[in-house]
């Protein structure tokens, strides 16, 4: 496997910046959103970036389809999203940037091909998690949390998280890569003919 493919860089169709260009579009639409606060304008924004949000996390699952070791980093994934859905606060710029730096870098590490496009499903599938984990805490305390004024920085939050996880699993991807390489030209033979060749001269 080259260094391309091992990066998912080899074929448009299993790239994952296109995936990852939408992730990033509505990480910036949910901050705005924030920004705004309240009103018609903020809401339809917001719901703009959510249903970007999903989208892109659908176009990174779809790519992954017959990926090599899906089941075992599928598991690791979805204990990591659970993990980052409980533990990290949207709100905490602080924890969300460490949190989904180490979740991505795990779960890239996990991969047996294509780690870009699994670290980046680590905030992708964040929000749905996040979302299910809400409603199960307003389930158990039966009653609404009492909402707060967020702090400056959670507009960028969101941002912050796919930002993290991307960059964490394209420095997993190419340390894997360059081991790859350096790998493959100490077991690869010299060719037959070059050793004909320096045996004439």
């Amino acid at each position: 496997m080259d260094q391309r493919s091992r990066l998912g860089w080899a074929s448009p169709r299993l790239g994952w910046q296109r995936p990852g260009g939408v992730l990033v579009g509505a990480a910036c639409l949910v901050g705005l959103a924030i920004v705004l606060d309240e009103g018609r304008l903020a809401r339809v924004i917001n719901g703009l970036g959510g249903i970007s949000w999903l989208l892109g996390a659908a176009m990174l699952a779809w790519s992954l389809r017959g990926a090599a070791g899906w089941l075992r980093s599928g598991l690791v994934l979805g204990v990591t999203v659970l993990a980052l859905a409980v533990l990290v606060r949207p709100t905490d710029l602080a924890a969300a940037i460490i949190g989904f730096a180490i979740g991505g870098a795990i779960v890239a590490l996990v991969s047996t091909e294509r780690p870009m496009h699994w670290a980046l499903l680590v905030p992708a599938m964040w929000l749905p998690a996040h979302i299910v984990v809400g409603i199960a805490r307003s389930t158990i305390d039966g009653a609404a949390a009492v909402r707060t004024a967020p702090p400056p920085t959670a507009a960028i939050v969101p941002l912050a998280m796919v930002l993290a996880a991307g960059l964490a699993g394209l420095l997993v991807a190419r340390c894997d890569a360059d081991g790859f390489h350096s790998s493959d030209r100490a077991a690869s033979p010299v060719a037959p003919n070059s050793r004909s060749g320096a045996k004439s001269s």
